[in-house]
């Protein structure tokens, strides 16, 4: 791999921080470490993760939010800080998703699964006939609250206008042991933590969350099948502060880019169900700006409340 032109590091050689909102050893610390190791060696400088969580993410945003705009630390984050809690803790928040921020690079995205039991609906179409038939008797579990899993069945309950229960769990495991001893009637959980359950007969799995169908379940249909223009994806990016010098912007964008395009960072990817996203500063601000909106629209109709 050939280094960059070594333009506009305002603190050459000093390690650059990625600074993460989940604990270490998790997925997001792990794609967080992938990227960093990917962008190292073509930045000539050591990039290091640094793990801040708390606050559904909120905590690290503002770390780095109040950070020194030199592009020596960034965030990692997305569909939390910079889609979903400007609503969900609206009025609550130090900072500003857009404002106190400069987006550097999307990087990933990972669908979430929606499932039932053995016993329970067969596809979505008849998890959707279900609650209109009993409106709030259908509960739907989730690992947490404020989280893509949960505003996934916010979204799925404003768009196919049904009236489902939602139980929140403290983690996901509990709640997919729940789904599959019958206690719950279907889960909103991460793909991939679900799906060895799906393929083994276990749990059924009703759909992805994603605009299409995921590559690592191909199988599986997209809740976009049925209600078209669905979407409730985990994603992920890179954030400078607001106020970091474009050309320095333009330097990590590169470098991420670069790192992307190789092939066995993306295998890495593909195996924990996530798909590289790259592309310019710009198509980062333009989704961001679409996921805050999104948000925002589903936390006005629903009502839905981060605790």
């Amino acid at each position: 791999m050939l280094a960059l032109p070594a333009l506009a590091a305002a603190q050459p050689g000093r390690p650059i921080r990625i600074v993460v909102p989940f604990p270490p050893g998790g997925p997001t610390d792990i794609a967080a470490r992938l990227i960093a190791d990917g962008m190292a060696p073509l930045l000539g400088q050591p990039v290091i993760t640094d793990n801040r969580p708390g606050a559904a993410g909120n905590l690290a945003a503002e770390h780095v939010a109040r950070a020194v705009p030199d592009g020596t630390t960034l965030l990692f984050s997305g569909s939390g800080s910079h889609g979903i809690n400007p609503a969900l803790f609206a009025g609550r928040l130090s900072f500003d998703a857009v404002r106190d921020f400069a987006p550097v690079v999307l990087v990933s995205s990972a669908p979430n699964l929606l499932s039932a039991g053995r016993q329970g609906p067969a596809d979505l179409a008849a998890l959707i006939a279900a609650a209109r038939a009993r409106p709030g008797a259908l509960n739907i579990a989730v690992g947490s609250l404020g989280t893509t899993q949960h505003m996934a069945v916010e979204l799925l309950k404003l768009r196919a206008g049904i009236d489902v229960t939602i139980i929140p769990y403290r983690g996901a495991a509990q709640a997919l042991q729940d789904l599959m001893a019958g206690t719950v009637d279907a889960l909103s959980d991460g793909l991939m933590a679900s799906l060895p359950h799906a393929r083994e007969g276990r749990i059924r799995a009703l759909g992805v969350t994603s605009p299409a169908r995921s590559p690592a379940a191909p199988e599986i249909p997209s809740i976009a099948e049925t209600l078209p223009g669905f979407t409730a994806v985990a994603w992920f990016g890179l954030h400078a502060p607001a106020g970091t010098p474009r050309e320095v912007v333009l330097r990590l964008n590169a470098a991420a880019n670069q790192a992307m395009a190789n092939p066995a960072l993306r295998a890495r990817y593909a195996d924990a169900g996530s798909v590289l996203l790259g592309g310019t500063p710009e198509d980062a601000g333009t989704h961001i700006g679409r996921e805050i909106a999104t948000w925002a629209e589903v936390v006005r109709a629903t009502g839905a409340r981060p605790e």
